[in-house]
């Protein structure tokens, strides 16, 4: 997957990433840290109080721009292929 490395988030949110790693931190527009993103883990921790509206927004966006690099595709569970009785 080709990430677009736009740097808004928007009009108030903007993201920087650490050395090309799988932390993204997200600031606002007078550059106060907000919050970490861990692409690994899929994890954000605040560091401020947001309106939960936004905080979903960029959450959202996080997470679709950078998904997490660990969740895989669960497999259908296999079911054992019913036993023939032999015909004596």
């Amino acid at each position: 997957m080709q990430h677009h490395h736009h740097n808004d988030i928007n009009d108030s949110y903007h993201f920087k990433r650490l050395n090309a790693g799988d932390v993204i931190l997200v600031f606002n527009s007078d550059q106060y840290l907000m919050a970490e993103y861990n692409s690994r883990t899929g994890r954000v921790s605040w560091q401020r109080v947001v309106a939960a509206s936004q905080r979903d927004a960029v959450e959202k966006w996080l997470h679709i721009n950078y998904p997490n690099k660990n969740t895989t595709v669960a497999a259908a569970p296999s079911v054992p292929a019913a036993k023939k009785k032999a015909k004596k």
